[in-house]
């Protein structure tokens, strides 16, 4: 396994970590109040850091996808998939095409990458997303409402809004039909 390093960048007065291999981004955090949650948030408290401006970059085009910077190259940013299959990977793929302002359900998802009947496969995929907001998992939704999220659904419902997805009085009423 290759040597994991951390880098963490602070930006208007908020924190985002990353954890990178040779390979790429292994990890990050969303933006985080303090450095020790955005660290604990990537797993990265054993790790070395080093604030490299490749990893720099990285780090802000991670903040600015956050922000909803649609202009945002998340195709600059190499990733590292190590640990996850390869019908895991096919789903991250998948999900990271889903354009800025819009949502795909569980099931399209995996029919999308080839695996139809597999929606709660996409959902546990997703509850282990480590690249998030690289890989937008929020944009991920139930056929029936806004589905879970690692987060909090309070967090994927600030970001669906950010991104112009719910707006009015749509958030309660996902709300309402959740389980």
């Amino acid at each position: 396994m290759s040597e994991k390093i951390l880098a963490l960048l602070k930006k208007e007065g908020r924190y985002i970590a990353g954890v990178f291999t040779p390979e790429g981004l292994y990890s990050s955090s969303l933006p985080c109040d303090n450095e020790s949650d955005a660290i604990t948030e990537v797993n990265g408290q054993s790790f070395r850091r080093e604030d490299t401006d490749e990893r720099m970059i990285a780090l802000e085009t991670v903040y600015a996808i956050h922000e909803g910077d649609k202009d945002a190259a998340v195709g600059d940013i190499e990733l590292d998939f190590s640990g996850f299959t390869p019908k895991q990977v096919s789903i991250l793929k998948v999900v990271m095409t889903i354009p800025f302002g819009s949502t795909m359900a569980y099931g399209d998802v995996a029919k999308k990458a080839g695996l139809p009947g597999a929606a709660r496969f996409v959902g546990n995929v997703m509850r282990i997303n480590r690249l998030g907001p690289v890989i937008p998992c929020h944009r991920v939704v139930s056929s029936t409402g806004l589905g879970g999220y690692t987060g909090g659904i309070d967090k994927k419902i600030d970001l669906l809004a950010r991104e112009g997805v719910i707006r009015g009085d749509f958030s309660q009423k996902a709300l309402e039909r959740m389980p």
